[in-house]
């Protein structure tokens, strides 16, 4: 099984409004929040991707989830972006939610994303092999489209 990136050009503001609205997740918050249940995951995943429209996606082997998190995004895409921006993208506090578990789901307001982008250039580090290399320029590709859209980027991690 793989697991994937999704990444959608949506407004953060009304994604975090249907999450607060959700009774799912507001008896949730009301709780005192924490790592999810698979419902209030579940019911926050769907809204994310029922936002907006799809940007790109990314993702990597059942295996692959320390390297693609660790080295690709902590390491690679912290470097290019910004820690934050970098860890944002595979999941963001919200609700009072903290994602320990898939399905994660994250965002990126718009200033943030344009201010990472700009910091990145145009270049990727060149000595990444091939398999790291794609999975940076789709990650890179998708966020670009949504800023060119002026979007916020709104994830899903599953």
């Amino acid at each position: 099984m793989g697991y994937a990136l999704v990444f959608r050009a949506a407004s953060a503001d009304e994604f975090r409004a249907r999450v607060a609205a959700d009774p799912v997740v507001a008896a949730f918050r009301d709780a005192g929040g924490g790592e999810p249940t698979p419902e209030v995951a579940d019911t926050v995943a769907r809204t994310a991707l029922a936002m907006g429209e799809e940007a790109g996606r990314t993702g990597h082997s059942s295996a692959g989830g320390d390297r693609f998190r660790e080295e690709l995004f902590d390491g690679v895409l912290a470097g290019l972006l910004g820690a934050d921006v970098a860890d944002h993208l595979l999941s963001r506090n919200l609700e009072g939610i903290v994602w320990t578990d898939y399905p994660m789901v994250g965002f990126v307001l718009a200033g943030e994303l344009a201010e990472a982008l700009a910091k990145a250039g145009d270049d990727r580090p060149g000595d990444l092999d091939e398999d790291d290399a794609e999975v940076i320029d789709a990650v890179l590709a998708a966020l670009r489209k949504v800023a060119d859209a002026g979007q916020d980027v709104v994830t899903v991690y599953a």
